[in-house]
């Protein structure tokens, strides 16, 4: 059976075109093909149809075998194109190979035809391989695979034409094939000719929040999903001649051009924000994000894309100090607080790894008894070269980076042994609790269980003694997972603490799933005027519906004996606060049990 092969012949002599598809037929194959013999007919057959093939004579009335090669590059074509006439000189013959033709051969000699063909076929499959491979080699090196946005390397590319005085064309959904391999070596030399005031554009540095605790609470494909569902969103908030790109995990830059001034790129990044806080739902289960964004103008008078791109990045650093959903607008003087941040990352770092941070204990108090029942564990850090840190600075890098789940580990370890001590000084006070916050990216992690069993063991300390507090946003954003973890801990006897209660998402309904045993009232609600204002009917109602259920109430922020009166009387069983104490070192724990015994259960 012939292989059939589609041919476009251009020859202006029918019974000429007859005989090749002749030969063709003898050669085993089935010519499917179309004569033409002017420039219109030829343009008209390459759109309409895929061709194999090209045979073209060389000398035609209106027409010739250098013009329809011609043609056939024009429109990108890499066909086989074979020139077949009656009489060709040499010198004619080199000058259309030269130009792009694969073969030619004299009409007298068409047993040249069938080998001339095969061999151009199998040529044809080398060079159309070729073209995947580089294309898969574009993809590898200037794309994100996960995404198929440009990565940071084809970002910069882009950012770099923007900084030449004409205004680049560019494709942001591919690269031209003028560029298989961008020169990259030479992107760090100085750009001669720059008139960045000609091409006012901006550049935003963008990183999503909450990233790391979704990647550890619901895992690699779901949080890849989220990462694909942003590269979308954000491609739907530029415009058709702004590029967006993934410079890393969790990391996209957006480059606006031609803007008109600041308060566009403003509303751009506000509209950015407004998509990705809009819940996202992959499988039914609901993810909930938002982002930082650092923004940049072209202004700003850099010589290289790569400054820009890192002006744009601590602008986002600073986004990311003021809170989820913030955009900061770059100014140079954050340069230096960017550094701070970094090297605060790197002590912290340092300062778990050798346990230079300490606990203190700030007691928990009975409002009918005024007796201590417990303590919660606080981490505190005194830095090498600053006088304190607060946890509301170091804790949120540590969640950022990760090391929080060797902070963690440590402060759970360290607040039990801690408690363990005390229970071999003091038996009478052996009924003594420590509680201790757990994060979300803990209450993940796999090995948590285990990690409790062993320090319980290894301490002989009972499950009841240790109080676990989760904030009510892990417990919603880690629904399924939270529900498994939470039994086991039931089943261990550690009790369960719903800590900055009703500072979330304000809803009851998780009180009734989770096996909860207590919950504290956030000292935003005691601080703020209590007990005058809008904050008694919350407090208040806070206290009956734990009743209801069941559930002991902490509150924290005391620092008045009104406020205790109070909350005493509104039915709330314990507190923390400054009219207590303050967070005391374990020195200072011991000290109060020797001189003052009859402040403990």
């Amino acid at each position: 059976m012939n292989k059939p092969l589609r041919v476009l012949i251009v020859e202006d002599s029918e019974d000429d075109a007859e005989l090749l598809v002749f030969e063709l037929q003898n050669g085993g194959y089935e010519a499917i093909y179309e004569r033409v013999e002017a420039p219109g007919a030829m343009n008209e057959a390459l759109d309409k149809k895929g061709w194999d093939l090209v045979i073209a004579d060389y000398f035609m009335p209106k027409f010739s075998a250098i013009s329809a090669l011609l043609l056939l590059q024009k429109k990108g074509l890499d066909l086989p194109f074979i020139i077949v006439s009656g009489s060709i000189k040499e010198n004619m013959a080199i000058a259309a190979m030269k130009a792009g033709a694969h073969d030619y051969l004299l009409k007298h000699q068409l047993a040249r035809l069938v080998p001339a063909v095969e061999r151009e076929l199998r040529e044809a499959k080398v060079r159309k391989n070729y073209r995947k491979a580089i294309k898969r080699l574009q993809d590898l090196t200037f794309y994100d695979e996960l995404t198929g946005l440009p990565n940071r390397t084809l970002f910069l590319y882009y950012l770099r034409q923007w900084f030449k005085p004409l205004q680049p064309t560019h494709n942001r959904k591919c690269l031209p094939m003028a560029y298989p391999i961008l020169p990259t070596l030479c992107w760090d030399e100085p750009i001669v000719g720059n008139t960045q005031k000609d091409n006012v554009f901006a550049v935003l540095s963008l990183t999503l929040s909450r990233y790391g605790i979704i990647q550890y609470s619901l895992g690699d494909l779901l949080s890849e999903q989220l990462l694909v569902a942003t590269a979308q969103r954000l491609q739907e908030c530029i415009g058709d001649q702004d590029i967006v790109a993934r410079m890393g995990e969790n990391k996209f830059a957006i480059l606006l051009s031609t803007i008109q001034d600041l308060d566009q790129v403003k509303e751009t990044a506000e509209r950015i924000h407004q998509e990705i806080s809009i819940p996202f739902e992959f499988n039914g289960r609901v993810v909930s994000s938002n982002c930082y964004i650092g923004i940049v103008l072209s202004t700003m008078g850099y010589k290289q894309p790569k400054d820009l791109l890192r002006a744009a990045d601590t602008a986002m650093y600073y986004a990311k100090l003021e809170g989820i959903g913030s955009s900061e607008v770059f100014d140079p003087s954050m340069q230096q607080r960017a550094i701070e941040r970094l090297q605060l990352e790197t002590d912290l770092q340092q300062a778990i790894k050798y346990e230079t941070l300490h606990l203190n204990y700030q007691p928990i108090v009975s409002l009918t008894t005024g007796k201590t029942i417990g303590f919660e564990a606080l981490a505190r850090w005194q830095h090498r070269t600053r006088i304190k840190v607060s946890p509301s600075e170091f804790i949120p890098v540590a969640e950022e980076t990760g090391l929080i789940i060797p902070l963690g580990e440590w402060i759970l370890r360290e607040a039990c042994k801690q408690l363990s001590l005390w229970q071999d000084q003091f038996p009478d006070y052996s009924s003594l609790s420590i509680s201790v916050n757990l994060s979300g990216i803990q209450l993940n992690q796999p090995q948590l269980i285990d990690q409790i069993d062993q320090i319980c063991t290894m301490l002989e300390l009972s499950g009841a003694n240790l109080k676990l507090e989760i904030t009510e946003s892990v417990l919603v954003d880690n629904a399924s997972v939270a529900t498994t973890i939470l039994k086991k801990l039931k089943d261990r006897n550690i009790q369960l603490c719903i800590d900055d209660f009703c500072t979330g998402y304000s809803s009851f309904s998780y009180l009734n799933n989770f096996p909860i045993d207590i919950i504290k009232i956030d000292r935003s609600f005691i601080e703020k005027g209590f007990p005058n204002g809008k904050n008694f009917d919350t407090v208040e109602a806070i206290i009956n519906l734990a009743k209801k259920r069941e559930i002991q109430v902490i509150a924290e922020g005391i620092e008045t004996q009104e406020q205790k009166d109070i909350l005493q009387d509104l039915g709330c069983e314990y507190g923390q606060g400054f009219l207590f104490d303050e967070a005391l070192t374990p020195e200072m724990v011991t000290n109060l049990m020797l001189t003052k015994p009859d402040r403990f259960w």
